[in-house]
């Protein structure tokens, strides 16, 4: 929380790129005023799932594999012209295989049907992309990635 002295703003981050104003009324304006800045943040449970948390646009983060398996790390494959055919990504075929050290991008973080995390592995111009299981144990976050990848 951030302390505002004699002004009465909160600030709210909407869902999207946009960021809301609220004027609190002057009836109820203090001396000091609590301002929450709200954003999309990377958060971890304690089974090393990564989740997004916050309000705010997608988090696209690099990522760095850490998955020591020597047959590599699996990148369930989804082809957006074809769709799911009712599966869910844990039953997506094996399309790729990331090795340990191989840095990846991920555009965000979606939940299977049993609200486990995946990585979204492409661009929003992407037909074909893979999901990787977002935990501790196959990745780690290496930095945010800009608001256009």
């Amino acid at each position: 929380m951030l302390k505002v002295k004699g002004i009465a703003i909160a600030v709210a981050a909407l869902v999207g790129s946009h960021l809301g104003f609220t004027v609190i009324p002057q009836g109820l304006s203090s001396d000091n005023v609590e301002v929450a800045i709200a954003e999309r943040r990377l958060v971890m449970d304690e089974n090393g799932d990564y989740y997004s948390a916050g309000t705010g646009p997608r988090l696209a983060y690099e990522w760095q594999v850490v998955d020591p398996d020597p047959n590599g790390l699996n990148c369930r494959y989804y082809n957006r012209r074809r769709g799911p055919n009712g599966r869910d990504i844990y039953e997506y075929p094996v399309g790729t295989t990331f090795q340990e050290g191989e840095l990846i991008k991920s555009a965000m973080i979606q939940l299977d049907n049993r609200g486990l995390p995946w990585l979204w592995i492409g661009t929003s111009a992407t037909t074909e992309i893979c999901y990787v299981r977002a935990n501790s144990r196959y990745v780690q976050p290496v930095r945010p990635l800009h608001r256009g990848y």
